[in-house]
């Protein structure tokens, strides 16, 4: 009777966490839905540095892509060993996504326009997308990150659509973009807080995480670091470098897949 009354409480708290997760998501979208439509600023393209090298304009914001090239492609060699085909095929597309968000953004910042900023986003709202499923299958299990993985790309995939679209139209909407991108940065932190799982998988999420939000710090403050530095290196540019690292040192195929309680 004791055992069956601690798994009910068990099985309790962790449907109120589940539906903790679920309003918070809720909550977001609504706030999102009820902004009015924001339209893609047209100074996002005026970078601090726009130094030629090597004949390439914005030189630096272009070849510090290659840091995302290179932590895409490392991953998909380390995602050999993960374990379950599934799975693996889950992050070797998103890393695959990455090594994209290298191509997209040198390509973007070779010739900054809305345009070639398509092709920046799409790698980068389907490399959120991918990752939220993946950590959705490590603290849900498979099945639920499997049905998930699908909705969410083509999720980011319209996101960026319909921003391209409302902006050639002369009413650009970034709303589902803004969603898409910003809803994971806190959904990660929330589940991996909700949902402990072991400190080896959680590590690498953290790890990744703080990357990310030092890196966007350095890309708001472009111009500021761009002249902190004399004029040799831009928030912008730090941007790269540093996402590109945290991705680097992010390692799927180090986790300890092990099911950490019963009703996950």
């Amino acid at each position: 009777m004791l055992r069956a009354a601690a798994e009910f409480m068990s099985a309790k708290a962790y449907y109120l966490r589940i539906a903790c997760l679920i309003g918070v998501i809720v909550v977001a979208v609504g706030i999102v839905v009820h902004l009015p439509p924001i339209p893609q600023d047209s100074a996002y393209h005026n970078f601090s540095d726009d130094k030629l090298h090597w004949g390439t304009p914005n030189g630096s914001n272009v070849i510090s892509n290659v840091s995302f090239m290179i932590a895409g492609l490392v991953g998909l060699m380390r995602t050999r060993s993960c374990t379950g085909a599934r799975m693996t095929f889950m992050w070797r597309f998103f890393f695959c996504a990455i090594a994209f968000v290298g191509l997209g953004s040198a390509y973007y910042h070779w010739q900054p326009s809305n345009n070639t900023l398509f092709w920046d986003r799409l790698p980068m709202t389907l490399g959120f997308a991918s990752l939220t499923a993946c950590l959705c299958a490590d603290r849900f299990g498979l099945r639920i990150g499997s049905l998930l993985f699908g909705p969410l790309v083509l999720s980011g995939l319209l996101s960026v659509l319909y921003w391209l679209i409302t902006e050639q139209a002369g009413a650009g909407d970034l709303r589902p973009y803004v969603l898409m991108q910003y809803l994971p940065i806190l959904l990660v932190p929330l589940i991996l807080t909700l949902f402990p799982k072991n400190s080896t998988n959680d590590r690498y999420y953290w790890i990744l995480l703080c990357c990310y939000i030092i890196a966007k710090g350095f890309e708001m403050q472009d111009n500021y670091i761009f002249e902190m530095t004399h004029y040799l290196i831009s928030g912008h540019t730090l941007k790269h470098i540093i996402a590109g690292v945290g991705i680097l040192m992010f390692r799927p195929d180090k986790f300890e897949n092990e099911i950490v309680g019963k009703y996950p």
